[in-house]
């Protein structure tokens, strides 16, 4: 369910993913749709981006902390209509005097004082404007935050993914160099090789075995920030699906551009969350001026006192009208609304900032994106044209057609182009999710089910 007063939208983040939050829950906070319940237990492994995602949005901190800002807020509208209700108050005295010549009496009393704000020129109104809007703030601002926890998240996925394969590429090329200084061995035992044929392919196997080495770390260090996004140990953290070699293509004609542009800036949580804190700003101002007006209450009163010992029992009723004019004799008042509209010109520069940021994203998104697809057909045809040329030179160098230098050289390049193509595919994934968080309004656990929102 809900929070008291939020209605579930299309567009918030808490809609589209798919794990339930059971401690949240217990909190009354929008909770997930079905899935596993949150736990400490670690995911199970071979780890999908999916499992990834639910996992974090679950364990990390930010999120946490984004509902219970969101109950506070909440609670400050329930604090702001308590303004239309009356108050109410009770009050009881016992006393004793006692005289010189000691005699003395006892007297006890009761009183109930009830008050209640008949008109104050729409101030509580106005108060409770700023406090509804503050509460649309908190809400887009928990849908930054998951927003921010799935792209921090899917990034460190996509570079554990990458680090590993790119291993895998600097194996493949660490067998290329025993290749080639086997050759080189075998050529020299026969003497139609020098040895610095061998000592050149012995410095490029250590090369390649160094190369390794380091990509063994990035992907420690890779594993590391993942884990922390997940909001998991680094010890727990699984052994990772493989990702598609393929996704569906996304229509990215430039014709759409200014279409995206505009859906960004109109469904990023921070410029909801902008928009929000501007009317919360014009409402503080409204209310600051209008705090030297009049207000005009009621009040009623009933009270009980006895003494003793003469048992003399009285009671009593007041009600009226009291009319208070508030003077700014020291010129806070004034001061306050000054101070409201510095208050709301700087919501309305943050608001301008967050649309020009989240103008600026997408346009940085759609262009990495087209760049990485173009990069990716490219990096794959580099690769296999280099798997091809090393083939043809080691073959040639076995029949003493070609120096080692040649194998070397095409060896290099295929060792080049194999990682070029791994980084290019990775930085696709990536680029598609940085589309879809640029863009704002729902963000999916599967990058296939995504699509622009011109092609939805």
């Amino acid at each position: 369910m809900p929070p008291p007063g939020q209605k579930p939208t299309a567009k918030s983040l808490m809609y589209a993913f798919k794990p339930l939050i059971a401690s949240l829950a217990l909190l009354a906070v929008p909770v997930f749709a079905a899935g596993t319940p949150c736990g400490d237990v670690a995911p199970a492994a071979p780890m999908s981006l999916a499992t990834s995602l639910d996992y974090a949005l679950c364990h990390q901190p930010q999120t946490r902390s984004a509902w219970a800002q969101l109950r506070a807020q909440q609670a400050g509208v329930d604090i702001a209509q308590a303004a239309y209700s009356p108050d109410l108050s009770a009050s009881a005295s016992l006393s004793r005097s006692q005289s010189d010549d000691g005699s003395g009496s006892t007297s006890a009393g009761a009183n109930l004082n009830l008050s209640y704000l008949l008109f104050d020129f729409g101030q509580r109104d106005a108060q409770l404007a700023q406090a509804r809007a503050l509460l649309d703030a908190s809400r887009a601002g928990v849908d930054d935050t998951l927003a921010s926890v799935w792209i921090d998240t899917v990034r460190a996925y996509f570079n554990v993914g990458k680090a590993g394969k790119q291993i895998d590429a600097y194996k493949a090329a660490e067998e290329a160099a025993k290749a080639s200084l086997d050759a080189a061995n075998k050529r020299a035992a026969v003497g139609t090789a020098t040895p610095l044929d061998v000592l050149q392919a012995k410095a490029t196997l250590a090369q390649a075995t160094l190369n390794r080495t380091k990509a063994q770390n990035d992907l420690a260090n890779s594993k590391g920030a993942l884990a922390k996004a997940m909001g998991i140990s680094p010890m727990q953290l699984p052994v990772l699906a493989d990702m598609p070699t393929s996704l569906p293509d996304l229509p990215l004609a430039e014709s759409q551009l200014d279409k995206l542009l505009d859906a960004a800036v109109r469904e990023r949580p921070e410029v909801r969350s902008a928009l929000a804190n501007l009317a919360a700003a014009d409402a503080s101002l409204k209310s600051a001026q209008l705090a030297t007006r009049p207000k005009l209450s009621l009040s009623a009163g009933l009270g009980v006192n006895r003494s003793w010992p003469d048992s003399d029992a009285r009671s009593s009723g007041t009600i009226g009208l009291s009319l208070s004019i508030p003077f700014d004799l020291s010129g806070a008042t004034k001061a306050r609304t000054v101070q409201a509209e510095a208050q709301r010109d700087a919501s309305a520069a943050q608001l301008e900032s967050a649309r020009q940021g989240a103008e600026n994203d997408a346009w940085q998104a759609f262009y990495s994106l087209r760049s990485a697809l173009d990069t990716l057909a490219a990096a794959k045809v580099v690769q296999e044209n280099a798997a091809k040329a090393y083939d043809a030179a080691l073959t040639r160098y076995k029949a003493g057609l070609d120096t080692l230098l040649d194998v070397l050289s095409a060896q290099n390049t295929l060792a080049s182009a194999e990682q070029q193509q791994v980084a290019a595919r990775y930085d696709w994934y990536a680029a598609r999710a940085s589309l879809a968080w640029a863009l704002g309004g729902p963000l999916p656990n599967q990058l296939s089910q995504w699509a622009p929102p011109a092609a939805r």
